[in-house]
């Protein structure tokens, strides 16, 4: 599993110890977050006003 719990109820995003880039998902009184990859595309899928699923598909290049 990708994503990983915050375990503050205030988040301190300079405290994540991440320079790259990631998405941070509020869903449900829960955060969380997850580093994003170089390349791909990410979806995050909800239902019922919550978040159910994130997936992260990393496509390959073609030049």
């Amino acid at each position: 599993m990708r994503l990983q719990e915050i375990p503050s109820k205030i988040i301190d995003i300079e405290t994540l110890g991440t320079k790259e880039p990631i998405v941070l998902v509020l869903s449900d009184g829960k955060a969380r977050f997850a580093p994003l990859p170089s390349h791909g595309e990410t979806k995050i899928v909800t239902h019922d006003d919550k978040v159910t699923r994130v997936n992260f598909n990393e496509g390959e290049l073609f030049k």
